[in-house]
């Protein structure tokens, strides 16, 4: 029995982690990319939220206009200033691009939606992918 008690505390003990598909739309509706959001709340006192935006297979930003990078967009619906806006970065080879943010909220966590566009010299392109991220 006691074993048993002390199992279940080591389960409760784990991080929470969620994993939401992002979904390919506007301009990138044809092509064969995809992305993947991931919300981790640790066990570390205070505890931290962790938000990691992954864009699978996107072509260079270029393909879709005048830009030469991408950005995510954390959004809560109905409110118009964005949580936060995270620059991805290229991994080495250039076929995923990666992103991620600790957020701080007190109390209740809104949910999350993520929009990925395209930007550059002054210009912000039309979504790509988009999706939940919490929750």
């Amino acid at each position: 029995m006691a074993d048993n008690v002390q199992d279940n505390n080591e389960i409760s003990q784990q991080d929470f982690i969620e994993v939401n598909p992002l979904l390919p739309t506007g301009p990138a509706e044809q092509l064969f990319v995809a992305g993947a959001s991931v919300f981790e709340i640790t066990v570390f006192t205070p505890p931290v939220q962790r938000v990691t935006i992954l864009a699978v297979n996107l072509p260079d930003p270029d393909t879709f206009g005048p830009f030469d990078s991408y950005i995510a967009t954390l959004l809560s619906p109905g409110s118009d200033e964005p949580l936060e806006t995270l620059f991805l970065q290229p991994t080495a080879d250039s076929q995923n691009w990666v992103a991620s943010t600790l957020l701080s909220f007190g109390g209740t966590l809104p949910n999350i939606n993520v929009e990925v566009r395209p930007v550059g010299f002054e210009r912000v392109g039309e979504v790509i992918l988009e999706g939940p991220v919490f929750p």
